[in-house]
C-alpha cells in the first residue's frame, strides 16, 4: 500500500472549471498523460482562468470501472474556450484532501490506497461528485517528486 498522509477534511462552496475531457476505463488510465498534452496545446484559448493551477477531474464513474477524466483550470465564470473544451463543476460540500509529494508514477497507487484502504476504514463515505487532483505551485520542490492533492467528496458515515 502507498503511504498516505492523513487527509484534511475541508468544506467548499464548489468550483467551476474549463478543460478537456475524455472517457477511460481502468485498463486505459495510463493514457491520461496524452490528454494533458492536448490540453496544454489549447490552454491559452481559455478566457478568465483564476490561476495557473491545474486540475485533473474524475467524473461520471461507473461500477464497471469506466469514468470520464478532464484536465482543467478553475474559472470563476466561463468565457471563451477552444473547440472541444467544456465546462465542468465540482460540487459544494466536504472533501477529504490528501496532500502528497511522490514521484508522479505513484499517483495511481495513491488513488488505489485511498479507495481500497483509507475510505473503507474511515468515518466517511464517498458522496456524489467529482474526485479531483489539484497540482498547486510547489514552493519546496524535491528532485523526482511532485506535489499534488487528491480531493475526494465525502460525508459522515
Amino acid at each position: 500500500m502507498n503511504d498516505l498522509t492523513a487527509p484534511e477534511i475541508v468544506e467548499t462552496q464548489g468550483q467551476r472549471f474549463v478543460g478537456l475531457a475524455e472517457s477511460y476505463d481502468m485498463s486505459r488510465r495510463g493514457e491520461i498523460p496524452a490528454l494533458y498534452e492536448r490540453f496544454f496545446a489549447g490552454r491559452d484559448g481559455i478566457e478568465g482562468a483564476a490561476s495557473d493551477v491545474l486540475y485533473g477531474l474524475s467524473i461520471d464513474a461507473k461500477p464497471d470501472g469506466s469514468f470520464r477524466y478532464a484536465v482543467a483550470v478553475e474559472v470563476p465564470e466561463p468565457g471563451g474556450m477552444p473547440a472541444g473544451f467544456c465546462v465542468l463543476e465540482a460540487s459544494a460540500g466536504q472533501y477529504a484532501v490528501f496532500r502528497q509529494r511522490t514521484p508522479i508514477a505513484d499517483l495511481p497507487a495513491t488513488f488505489d490506497a485511498i479507495f481500497a484502504h483509507w475510505l473503507p476504514a474511515a468515518p466517511y463515505v464517498q458522496r456524489e461528485g467529482a474526485v479531483f487532483e489539484r497540482y498547486p505551485e510547489d514552493d519546496a520542490p524535491e528532485e523526482g517528486k511532485m506535489l499534488y492533492e487528491i480531493w475526494v467528496p465525502v460525508t459522515a458515515a
